[in-house]
């Protein structure tokens, strides 16, 4: 199944080309404030999950320093392959954390905070060995974190989490372990295999000098020799069969300009996903963006349909 690894292929070019050597992620730490009052801090936390520093950014909202008394609701949005908690803000993914503040100024959303943790190459899955749990750390320590050390309101119906590229995979595939934890989930250009497994491939895409390293990635996550049952456990397209969705709102999309898509075949994961979810009539929102492309760019260009999709819950 050659799409599988070269997904890792194209993932890694990033470092190896010409062509990506512009900056992705911040190098200055220093807070930014935002012109309409939102705040945007770079910070980090003593994980258990991790049992290391996990890194993380916030967006605190326009009337968060003004309004003491007040608790907020919260995103939890994850980066993909590449990226860090710090991406969101480059300039190059095209202003991001401004169009959010304007949305929230003009009434279009409620206001939120919005939180990023630093995901690493981890499909933000669990390791097998249980030395860095990636999932928990978003599922459940994260969350603890941000209720108890900033005014987040409690509650699923006050938790939402979105992602893009790896994690808009992480994102499904955390929701729909533990719907009863978030309201909605937004997953944009999906990383999402329609084969059995991520390991199916043809020969000559074994001969890559890539290949290994591909290998080296995912024996943490998914065990050396392939555990099939751990890939299941993971897999949006067993999960929204397996579990019961009523009530999480769930949306994803990809561009139809996607670089990935003749490596990874993602348009066919997500294909996919709307069957499964038709199928056992979970209510969803799938669109495909004619000539649009992968990754923060198709984020930037639908936060006007994402971020309503994800604030429905939200109590203003």
């Amino acid at each position: 199944m050659r799409r599988s690894v070269w997904t890792v292929v194209l993932f890694l070019l990033p470092w190896a080309g010409a062509q990506f050597n512009e900056e992705r992620r911040r190098s200055d730490l220093s807070p930014i404030a935002l012109a309409g009052g939102s705040l945007i801090e770079f910070k980090s936390f003593d994980s258990r999950a991790l049992g290391v520093a996990e890194h993380y950014s916030v967006m605190l909202p326009p009337s968060y320093a003004r309004s003491p008394s007040r608790s907020y609701p919260v995103v939890y949005f994850l980066h993909g392959l590449n990226n860090d908690e710090t991406s969101w803000t480059v300039e190059r993914y095209g202003s991001i954390q401004d169009k959010i503040e304007q949305m929230m100024l003009s009434g279009r959303i409620p206001e939120f905070v919005m939180v990023h943790p630093r995901g690493d190459s981890s499909f933000y899955c669990n390791y097998l060995d249980g030395s860095r749990r990636y999932e928990d750390l978003v599922s459940q320590e994260l969350v603890s974190y941000m209720e108890g050390n900033y005014r987040a309101a409690k509650g699923r119906e006050n938790r939402a989490i979105a992602g893009t590229s790896m994690g808009g995979y992480g994102a499904l595939k955390i929701a729909m372990k533990y719907p009863d934890r978030f309201a909605a989930a937004a997953g944009q250009s999906p990383i999402l295999f329609p084969g059995a497994n991520p390991l199916e491939t043809t020969d000559s895409a074994r001969a890559s000098r890539f290949y290994t390293f591909f290998l080296e990635m995912l024996k943490p996550i998914f065990g050396d020799p392939f555990r099939q049952d751990a890939w299941d456990a993971n897999n949006p397209l067993i999960l929204a069969k397996r579990n019961r969705l009523e009530g999480l709102g769930i949306y994803f999309d990809y561009g139809t300009d996607d670089r990935y898509i003749p490596m990874t075949r993602l348009d066919e994961g997500a294909a996919a996903l709307d069957r499964v979810l038709t199928e056992v009539h979970a209510p969803h929102t799938f669109r495909v963006r004619p000539g649009e492309p992968h990754g923060w760019a198709l984020v930037a260009a639908h936060l006007d349909e994402s971020l309503p999709f994800l604030c429905k819950t939200f109590q203003r």
